[in-house]
């Protein structure tokens, strides 16, 4: 009976032992089916490198559209793309005021640096430009070679001067432009009056200054090379060299009273004037004569007059020659036009019928800068004759040629 128990016990446990193996078993076997990329901790160290790094590479790099070319990084050129050119340089030299207020050629001056930022250049700063004038040791002011060799010591492209003078109460303007490149050198020349100057300076400076995409760095260049070292101006600073003593300043200071001198002196006028009496009985007497003018200053005129006087007789018509010397002061009537109001008195004599005084106020229009038409509209005339002194009021019309 006791060995009974003992093998029913025995029997016990072991199958106790089995169905725990068992269990175990079943336990371990989903954690060693488990793929790797699901299984915690790091991948053994077996495993090949591609297989590590090529998930991860294809997540990072998406690929392009087809037909399409990656951005290149920034700060990057990309493949094929030629890099943007620099912009051109220009050197502004301050423009040359002959006989005007100073400030005049300051406004020129800033008018030609914003015209050439328009035009697409990068203009150099002025003491940049007045440093490398000093090292070049450059005349004032400069001449198209000076120009020349200071747009060199510069490190500029292209170098831009403009002269300033008035001449009969306009602005004239006159533009020089050197290249390094052997191109021109270009001019451009233009009027203009106080308050179109700005609009003047800038369409000469668009004439004289090409744009950027004329110049030819290979012949610059090449022009560079074959420069003599004597030619090209030193590029240290010279810090004790004093600055130059402008050359055309004192003459300029003594220039202002030449814009009062006119550029032709001798007046050239044929004229037509009648002449309509004011008194009771009336009267109608003609002239056709030539007067001589000598323009004293743009306003101040002097002139000898002579002419054919066909008169009213005491029967018939009579004939004679009137001659008188005038005196005229022409007021312009605005700054925009060359339109002028002539005061004139002259005195006269005629023969057989005594002294003439007359005097005069009319208008005179510029056709071109030699002929100019005039028009006497209020014309009081005093005849002196031996018994009595008559009154007319003329009109006449003259064509002027200036000598």
């Amino acid at each position: 009976m006791r060995d009974t128990q003992a093998v029913g016990s025995y029997a016990r446990g072991v199958m106790r032992t089995a169905w725990l193996s068992l269990i175990v078993v079943l336990l371990a076997g989903p954690s060693r089916a488990q793929p790797p990329a699901e299984a915690d901790g790091p991948l053994p160290a077996d495993t090949p490198p591609s297989e590590q790094d090529a998930p991860a590479a294809e997540a990072e790099t998406p690929e392009a559209p087809e037909g399409e070319t990656p951005d290149a990084p920034e700060g990057e050129v990309a493949e094929g793309e030629a890099p943007e050119p620099a912009a051109l340089r220009v050197v502004v030299v301050d423009a040359a005021p002959y006989g005007v207020d100073p400030v005049v050629g300051r406004a020129v001056t800033r008018r030609m640096r914003e015209t050439a930022v328009e035009l697409g250049y990068d203009v150099i700063a002025g003491e940049d430009t007045v440093a490398a004038a000093r090292r070049l040791r450059m005349p004032y002011p400069p001449s198209p070679a000076d120009l020349w060799r200071v747009t060199f010591v510069a490190e500029a492209q292209r170098g831009a001067f403009a002269r300033v003078w008035a001449h009969e109460g306009r602005y004239v303007f006159e533009l020089s432009v050197a290249s390094l490149d052997g191109g021109g050198p270009f001019f451009a020349r233009g009027t203009s009056t106080a308050d179109d100057l700005r609009e003047v300076v800038d369409r000469l400076m668009r004439e004289a200054l090409p744009l950027p995409a004329t110049y030819d760095p290979e012949e610059a260049a090449r022009l560079a090379t074959r420069t003599e070292p004597e030619e090209r101006a030193p590029t240290h600073v010279e810090v004790a060299a004093p600055p130059p003593t402008p050359v055309a300043r004192p003459v300029i200071v003594r220039r202002p009273s030449r814009t009062l001198r006119p550029t032709r002196r001798f007046d050239l006028v044929l004229q037509t004037e009648g002449a309509i009496g004011t008194s009771s009985d009336g009267f109608y007497n003609h002239l056709i004569g030539i007067r001589l003018g000598l323009r004293i200053t743009n306003a101040i005129h002097i002139g000898l007059y002579g002419a054919y006087a066909n008169l009213k007789g005491r029967g018939n018509r009579a004939q004679n020659f009137l001659t008188m010397f005038m005196l005229e002061d022409r007021i312009r009537l605005s700054s925009r036009s060359d339109i002028t109001v002539p005061i004139r008195a002259a005195i006269g004599y005629l023969p057989f019928n005594g002294p003439v005084l007359r005097l005069s106020a009319g208008i005179n229009i510029p056709l071109s800068p030699r002929f100019e038409v005039g028009f006497d509209i209020l014309t009081p005339t005093f005849w002196f004759l031996p018994d009595q002194t008559v009154v007319s009021l003329n009109i006449a019309a003259e064509l002027i040629y200036r000598l």
